[in-house]
């Protein structure tokens, strides 16, 4: 039997979900674990970076593997070490194990990631904006869930488990997902070629290199600067309430209102890039938003009526250039080579999102003050902004 577009592009959307349930879903356990194992500071962050780091560092030769294997192998490939990894966290006996499953948690994540725009470019080569949009929603859908399910699967499902619990659910629900991929997609017996392009991958298509393509370059600051500016935003905006004397209870709505912003954003922009038939603008009106909301961040970050805009507007305009910046490497990247030009911009762009919180934190150190460390993101916007009218504004499915 053969599936149609709309449940494909479903299953790939729960693919994404998982890539996020078991990365958000440690952070609410996190205090229990490191007491649990007499876990440092140093080493609880590290269970926090590492999949990020991974991340990065697989995200090119998994993105050229990709071209080579076909995006429906190597998601399954991918998936299953997150399944293995995320649940091997949960039965950890101790440190070293955990660090282990850790790492195979994050290849996991790396090693699936850059499949997906090769999956959206051959399913809706004519609306990738859509594609792109609706599995990103997948990604933003698992941050959310986990962040406000973990503690109530802890209590409810598994109350003698403890920290352990939640995170084997996770992990068996990235299981889960990795069953319906092989029973539904059968990857091993693929031969649509909407999706396996590796027949493409000859003459011209064979010798270009993403990192000879400056239109990818381009695509990979702009992914990077948008990821800097997200998670500096995402480990420090409590905190800078908190420095403004904001009560606990506003500081949690209003960094629940940031990341309840980043969904639609998420899921119109690359919808509303098709619909316009151009990305630049798309990305402009992002670049702004994220610009002016920074500004009221800087300079007026209570001010009546207003504090609750200035977090909508800046997790809106960096998750829209985030789906944005997803979609874009199958605009620039020749027929097949899909795969590389998106792990050659989520190796950088990760990369350069692991900077943000430390040049947030370095700047504080230093100054003692988040009003000044809160002058990195206009900065970085004025740098969207640049970069979105520099970057290719040519649809793929054009060519």
């Amino acid at each position: 039997m053969r599936l149609s577009r709309g449940v494909l592009l479903a299953i790939v959307w729960l693919v994404a979900l998982n890539l996020r349930t078991g990365f958000i879903g440690l952070g609410p356990v996190l205090p229990q674990l490191r007491e649990d194992l007499l876990l440092s500071g140093t080493m609880a962050a590290l269970l926090v970076s590492i999949p990020t780091l991974m991340m990065g560092l697989v995200a090119v030769p998994t993105g050229e593997l990709a071209d080579r294997w076909g995006p429906t192998r190597m998601i399954l490939i991918g998936l299953s070490a997150v399944a293995i990894g995320g649940a091997l966290r949960a039965l950890a006996p101790g440190t070293t194990a955990l660090l282990g499953a850790t790492v195979l948690f994050g290849i996991g994540i790396g090693t699936t990631q850059p499949s997906l725009p090769r999956m959206a470019r051959g399913l809706y080569p004519e609306r990738l904006g859509f594609a792109t949009g609706v599995y990103a929603s997948g990604m933003i859908t698992g941050s959310i869930l986990a962040a406000s399910l973990t503690v109530p699967v802890e209590q409810r499902i598994a109350p003698n488990a403890g920290w352990r619990g939640p995170l084997l659910f996770w992990g068996m629900l990235a299981m889960a997902t990795v069953v319906v991929w092989l029973v539904t997609v059968r990857p091993w017996a693929w031969s649509g070629k909407a999706l396996d392009e590796r027949a493409a991958v000859v003459g011209i298509a064979s010798q270009w290199r993403p990192s000879r393509d400056r239109r990818v370059w381009l695509v990979a600051a702009l992914f990077g600067t948008q990821g800097l500016a997200y998670y500096l935003l995402v480990a420090w905006l409590p905190a800078m309430y908190g420095a403004f004397g904001v009560n606990p209870g506003r500081t949690g709505a209003l960094f629940t209102v940031f990341n309840a912003a980043t969904l639609p954003a998420i899921l119109l922009f690359p919808i509303i890039s098709d619909r316009l038939q151009s990305r630049m603008w798309p990305n402009v009106v992002a670049s702004v938003m994220f610009i002016i909301g920074s500004l009221g961040l800087l300079f007026a970050p209570l001010a009546p009526g207003l504090e609750w805009l200035w977090p909508v507007l800046c997790a809106s305009g960096v998750s829209g250039l985030f789906a944005m910046t997803l979609v874009m490497p199958a605009d620039v990247a020749p027929l097949g080579r899909v795969g590389a030009a998106a792990g050659m911009t989520l190796g950088i762009g990760y990369f350069a999102s692991a900077m943000g919180p430390l040049i947030a934190g370095a700047v504080f150190d230093v100054t003692g003050s988040f009003h000044t460390a809160l002058l990195v993101l206009p900065v970085a916007g004025a740098a969207m902004l640049a970069l979105s009218i520099a970057c290719p504004d040519k649809f793929r499915a054009s060519r």
